[in-house]
């Protein structure tokens, strides 16, 4: 595949879209009859750190961002089979427009974000869930060596969003709801164009929602999550990946494969947690820290990994959020940066295979989570 970067990139928003107008069906075009909605509008503030400080005086960009979120709201869908496990989960369609601190050098981002919420603590008055949004963010501003030195955080106007935290609501009356929320908002390319350090912002949020035709929280069906016993089953997935290492005039552009093997113990429709094994063919080890270094003098030997993990799956009706902690285990004497994290969305095809979008992200020598690349995957269960 001898895609160019912005081809790559194209192709990968395309990908996101089509994940974005699967679980936009699945949330906002069933049957309307029986289901819960409303419109949500939201402040939010928080931090930003900033990947770089100012260049020529190392002072930081981080800052405060604010921002105003725009939702529509639904509880539920109409599939009985679903609602029996799951219940009737809070899903949005989010538009968020932030002002992000150093406008000059960071601009703004606007995002559209599908979202879906886990029910966690409900009553009468009531409901606390654990929220995954995951999206597509335009920015304004983008990193120039000529104009814009400093935002070495974006290079690209389009990039992948992923927004996970806390949401609160709680019923002031039949229409209008009050809700809080904390999270931390992700933003970057996957390392598809670099400079790419990240947009990590965390913040807390306030609004309120109105519901036309009134909502009482005693109408939302609780999940149970049960419907099969334990068990343990085991999935392998093969996926291609391409990214940029370096900064500047020493970039290296280069293709990656891995093959993940995990054996998991399932306690219900929800969650299942286990072990996993990666084997990677990827020069990005060997290539930290030394922007002189080509793709091409990287030995064949060392652009061979293998990593253990400890791996979590949740698991949304057809759709699963993946979530794991690896280490790298070989060989030891190329690996700079031995520890990362996977994670993304996942759509379940039928019982057998599964397709995937994974960011991995490794834990850098300044102890921040910084965009290796992202998966493109297909996988077999058993």
């Amino acid at each position: 595949m001898n895609l160019k970067p912005l081809n790559r990139l194209k192709v990968t928003i395309l990908f996101v879209s089509t994940f974005v107008l699967r679980l936009s069906q699945i949330g906002f075009a069933q049957e309307s009859k029986g289901r819960i909605r409303g419109f949500e509008a939201s402040v939010f503030s928080g931090y930003h750190f900033a990947s770089n400080g100012i260049n020529k005086t190392g002072e930081s960009l981080n800052g405060i961002p604010v921002g105003l979120s725009l939702n529509w709201v639904q509880y539920g869908i109409q599939k009985k089979a679903f609602t029996d496990v799951f219940g009737d989960p809070r899903l949005n369609l989010e538009l968020k427009i932030t002002k992000l601190n150093n406008t000059d050098t960071f601009g703004y981002s606007l995002a559209v974000l599908p979202g879906y919420t886990y029910n966690l603590v409900q009553n009468k008055r009531v409901i606390l869930g654990a929220k995954v949004s995951y999206g597509l963010n335009l920015n304004t501003k983008q990193y120039s060596h000529a104009s814009n030195f400093d935002n070495r955080a974006i290079s690209s106007p389009i990039n992948f969003a992923l927004d996970f935290g806390l949401n609160l609501s709680y019923n002031l009356n039949a229409y209008t709801h009050l809700t809080a929320g904390t999270g931390l908002y992700h933003v970057s390319n996957g390392s598809l164009k670099m400079p790419n350090g990240g947009i990590n912002i965390l913040y807390a949020q306030l609004g309120m929602t109105y519901y036309p035709m009134g909502l009482a929280y005693s109408q939302i069906k609780r999940p149970t999550y049960t419907g099969k016993s334990k068990s343990i089953y085991y999935q392998v997935y093969g996926a291609y990946a391409y990214r940029q290492i370096g900064y500047f005039n020493y970039i290296n552009s280069f293709s990656i494969a891995s093959l993940s093997n995990q054996v998991y113990f399932s306690f219900n429709k929800l969650y299942s947690t286990g072990l996993g094994l990666d084997a990677f063919y990827d020069a990005s080890q060997a290539l930290l820290y030394d922007s002189q270094k080509n793709y091409s003098e990287v030995p064949e030997n060392q652009k061979y990994l293998i990593a253990l993990g400890w791996c979590n799956r949740f698991e949304a009706g057809n759709f699963f959020f993946p979530l794991s902690l690896n280490h790298y285990i070989y060989p030891m004497k190329v690996i700079k940066e031995p520890v990362y994290i996977k994670f993304g969305l996942g759509y379940q095809l039928n019982k057998s295979l599964f397709t995937g979008l994974f960011f991995k992200g490794t834990l850098n020598n300044k102890k921040q989570l910084q965009s290796d690349f992202m998966e493109w995957s297909l996988g077999f269960r058993i």
